[in-house]
């Protein structure tokens, strides 16, 4: 596995760490063996409180692009942090042997670790990333700029057949590719501009976007299941980039039911079981701070961070369509990756990052002939933080 995973009992005490954790930490198992997880990651504060709690209080915790010191290095992690309960065995009649888990105490905690990319590594990968955004961005750019230009020239060379049908010609072309010219720098901008955070109730949101397909779903004879969680409360986000999210996500689920017999398009909203983290930043520690704040030192600038508790609004569409199979539902995700005729494949690439800028989550299980199901995990308004309970 590339995970280190490390297993503490209910004392807060090593038990178990599989080899990869030994790379991670630099150490062996024999020379940590028992060792209690506040001397372990006595530099890194977040992990340690974080423990506490799924020990004394049987939580589990997620938490994505963590900085942590470990052994004199700064690692950007992703963890997951779980409890774990014994299995105990009680006898039924005729001594057979009936196995159970007591919930009522938790055994101890289940420690996985995901180190991200290294910085220098990332920024290669970002510039390469770049270069052949730009690349895409120049080879899309070029195709209608050259039918306008070849339009352009034959306006030039005959100004005397300006009512002729070739004119009229040139002039349509020059038009439909300035627009599609248009259409491909707003997909691109559209992309690289910030959301503009502002409350908003998710279920407008959803409807605005329902009613914008509403034409297409009807030509289709779609029949729309709604189940919605009235008592949701309002979420923070842009209210413009989750309604182009949205829409792109009902147009794909039209599309794919397109020869579906049932047509069935599924909205659904829901509170999450699970707890998610964020984390407050600020420049510059200000007096009073709680004494629980991680401080990362820079070449410049000295960083807080904290953790603050939030809970996620799921929203699911559920299509009765052709469904994805498993080989392709890794690269829809993928920029400029599509098997529709015409598509761009930036739909899904777009709306994952939309989503991301939100600190979301989207999920996305199918099943060839049983459709396909896309969660969205967008965090409710911030609750009250770790540090201040």
């Amino acid at each position: 596995m590339d995970e280190a995973i490390l297993l503490f009992d209910r004392t807060g005490k090593l038990s178990f760490i599989n080899k990869h954790g030994e790379e991670f930490l630099s150490k062996s198992y024999k020379e940590i063996k028992r060792r209690h997880f506040k001397r372990l990651f006595s530099d890194a504060r977040e992990i340690v409180m974080l423990l506490h709690k799924t020990i004394t209080e049987g939580r589990s915790f997620n938490c994505k692009e963590m900085e942590i010191d470990i052994g004199g290095r700064v690692a950007n992690i992703d963890l997951n942090l779980t409890p774990f309960y014994e299995e105990s065995s009680t006898y039924a009649h005729g001594g057979v042997p009936e196995k159970s888990y007591d919930f009522s105490g938790c055994n101890g905690a289940i420690l996985c670790i995901r180190e991200n990319m290294l910085l220098t590594e990332r920024e290669d990968y970002q510039f390469d990333s770049l270069l052949y955004l730009l690349g895409c961005i120049a080879h899309e750019i070029k195709n209608p700029l050259s039918g306008i230009k070849g339009a352009a020239q034959i306006l030039m060379t005959k100004p005397s057949i300006v009512n002729h049908l070739d004119a009229e010609d040139s002039v349509e072309l020059i038009l439909k590719e300035t627009d599609r010219l248009n259409s491909v720098l707003h997909s691109y901008l559209t992309m690289t501009r910030r959301p503009v955070f502002n409350r908003l109730n998710i279920h407008e949101v959803i409807e605005y976007a329902l009613k914008v397909m509403k034409t297409s779903i009807e030509e289709r004879r779609i029949y729309i299941n709604k189940s919605y969680d009235p008592s949701l409360p309002d979420i923070v986000g842009d209210e413009s980039k989750l309604l182009q999210v949205f829409i792109n996500l009902f147009k794909n689920a039209v599309e794919a039911m397109r020869t579906s017999k049932n047509r069935i398009l599924s909205v659904s909203t829901k509170p999450s079981n699970e707890y998610m983290v964020t984390y407050k930043e600020d420049q510059k520690l200000s007096e009073g701070s709680p004494k629980d704040l991680t401080i990362f030192r820079g070449a410049s600038e000295q960083k807080s961070r904290f953790p603050i508790k939030q809970r996620w609004v799921v929203v699911e569409i559920k299509d009765t369509g052709i469904g994805i199979s498993k080989d392709e539902i890794g690269k829809i995700f993928l920029p400029f990756y599509t098997k529709k005729t015409g598509g761009s494949g930036l739909g899904l690439a777009l709306s994952k990052k939309i989503i991301k800028d939100h600190c979301g989550i989207i999920k996305v299980k199918s099943k060839i002939g049983a459709g396909t199901i896309f969660s969205i995990y967008l965090p409710m308004k911030e609750q009250k933080g770790f540090v201040d309970e």
